[in-house]
């Protein structure tokens, strides 16, 4: 019996509402043709600014006795919406009984969860909250706004919870945080990307604590991206860029993707970054972490139809440096990036191998580069650095001077008052004074309290961009002249009392010095006189470096030089 118009007819679901129970097996209501708002509600002002997907269930019946099967049926959108910013697009779940729920698990299907992300959910997520934070090794590349991330929670348990999250802004904090082990404190420093959602998390997530390992608990929530999966489930509808005639083969499209989810991007301006800050080398991580960047090459591959595959052969004009390898590419308007581990094997969103012995290698992607799109290899050098960490001994140790600031020129430290802390290996160690200008603790050293300069070797090597937190007690320094001490002894010693008791490693004395000059030298010595030099004067200090001052004229055409040497605690 053939069919007739009006024959074919389209029915609703048994709960025609955007709710997770709605959809179920058809109704006997039939929607008439033609009629507005028969499927869809009218768009709310709050929807075409932040967006919305809804999802209704619809039946197709042919309303006639016979009974013969129908062959090559097919359902088709005539006419896209002519709001740019409204896309409709269908797909069959060939389940009479299936509801929303089980429509949103086929539509997730189409973004299989991918490898862990680089960080982990920071404490605990609660149920309807709108954001979390996640904690990241510092310079580590953060969530992307607007890409879509699966949070779960006892993976592969029975009592597994997972949701996916899409992210709508994200803020950055570089924090210095501690961990105790042992009874022992550790201080370092880790980066915290505080995220907003578009949605509420549907369950609890539990997390981990910032530790220095920058690993999470075992057991706890894991962060995973998602990957595009093509499961050519989805129809849509396009309209032509250009006229076609009868017989072309050929056909130019406004675009061939549409969305299934509203989405939203952002830029942020990223300055004074080192072209390698995405990849760095690990020299050590005792007595401290020491991470280097390398020097920086790379080139694109264009794809075009010509060249568009999953497998691409890697030819670097150097061999790269274990571990800098990064490969990136465009994949259903989505970037991935692959890495190789250290070893030469390439992991993340794709597999492959380099050699790094003549950099040549094969890249295999997860996904069809996008036609337009550059696959970009960026990689880097080990020439950029020395490793001198198997040389011990013959390296030599940092050391560091500097003056303790104070009021005046003549305020001075005083003794055994002076505590010097630097961290190292996220641990704080101190050194002290010991009241006579020696310091010792984690580290050695002299101090000299008067000009308040300080020389310290640190036994450990300070964390890169550490400060020294220095204190101190700083006193005002007496100047008291005496006027006519008397004459040396026959030790050659001059006896004076000061009005007050100085403290221990404070006192300098200045004082004039005369000699008497023979001839030879070419002084004038009567029986009764004799020239003598009284310009010369000098300073007796314990400093951590002597100096040598310029030439000063003596008698007649002789030269005095002063050579003051210090000795540390005298």
């Amino acid at each position: 019996m053939p069919v007739k118009k009006g024959d074919i007819r389209f029915a609703r679901s048994a709960r025609m509402v955007d709710k997770p129970e709605g959809g179920g097996p058809p109704s006997a209501q039939l929607l008439t043709s033609g009629r507005s708002n028969e499927i869809f509600p009218d768009i709310s002002q709050e929807t075409r600014t932040v967006g919305r997907v809804e999802i209704y269930s619809i039946f197709g019946l042919l309303r006639n006795t016979d009974t013969a099967q129908l062959r090559d049926a097919n359902v088709v959108l005539a006419e896209p919406p002519a709001d740019p910013n409204v896309s409709v697009t269908m797909l069959s779940v060939e389940d009479s009984f299936a509801t929303r729920a089980d429509i949103v698990k086929r539509i997730e299907a189409g973004r299989a969860p991918g490898p862990e992300f680089g960080g982990y959910l920071l404490e605990s997520a609660n149920a309807s909250t709108l954001g979390f934070q996640i904690f990241q090794r510092k310079n580590m590349s953060p969530p992307t706004v607007g890409l879509t991330y699966l949070l779960i929670y006892n993976e592969g348990l029975a009592t597994e919870r997972r949701a996916r999250f899409r992210i709508k802004s994200i803020e950055i904090e570089i924090r210095m945080c501690s961990e105790f082990i042992n009874n022992q404190l550790y201080e370092f420093e880790g980066q915290i990307v505080t995220c907003e959602l578009f949605d509420p998390l549907p369950y609890d997530f539990p997390g981990s604590p910032a530790t220095r390992t920058y690993a999470r608990k075992t057991g706890m929530s894991v962060i995973r991206s998602t990957v595009y999966s093509d499961t050519r489930l989805f129809c849509g509808v396009t309209r032509l860029a250009a006229p076609t005639q009868p017989n072309d083969v050929w056909l130019q499209l406004e675009s061939v993707s549409t969305q299934l989810v509203p989405n939203s991007q952002s830029e942020a301006d990223v300055v004074s970054q080192k072209p390698t800050a995405q990849r760095q080398i690990t020299l050590a991580t005792e007595p401290r972490r020491v991470e280097v960047g390398t020097t920086p090459h790379g080139y694109r591959i264009k794809i075009s139809e010509q060249n568009q595959g999953r497998v691409y052969v890697l030819a670097l004009k150097q061999p790269p440096a274990p571990g800098t390898l990064t490969i990136g590419y465009w994949s259903q308007g989505q970037r991935y990036e692959i890495y190789d581990d250290g070893t030469g094997r390439l992991i993340g969103f794709g597999s492959g191998a380099v050699s790094l012995l003549d950099g040549f290698g094969s890249v295999s992607l997860q996904g069809l580069p996008d036609i337009g799109s550059s696959i970009s290899v960026a990689y880097g050098m080990s020439i950029a650095f020395t490793n001198r960490s198997s040389q011990g001994a013959l390296v030599r140790a940092p050391k560091y001077s500097w003056i303790v600031e104070g009021d005046t020129e003549d305020d001075a430290i005083v003794p055994g008052s002076l505590s010097i802390k630097y961290p190292s290996g996220g641990v704080i160690h101190t050194v002290t004074d010991n009241g006579s200008g020696k310091l010792s603790g984690a580290g050695t050293g002299v101090v000299d309290y008067p000009s308040r300069s300080v020389l310290l070797d640190p036994t450990y090597m300070p964390d890169p961009g550490a400060e020294f937190q220095i204190d101190c007690q700083v006193d005002a320094l007496i100047t008291e002249i005496i006027a006519s001490p008397g004459g040396p002894d026959s030790a050659g010693f001059v006896l004076f009392q000061t009005a007050q008791a100085s403290a221990a490693g404070t006192l300098q004395c200045t004082w004039v010095t005369s000699r008497q000059l023979s001839t030879t030298s070419g002084g004038s010595l009567t029986t009764t006189t004799a020239a003598k030099n009284t310009e010369v004067t000098y300073t007796s200090r314990a400093v951590p470096e002597y100096y040598e001052p310029a030439e000063g004229t003596g008698v007649g055409n002789s030269t005095v030089v002063n050579w003051p040497r210090s000795t540390p605690g005298k």
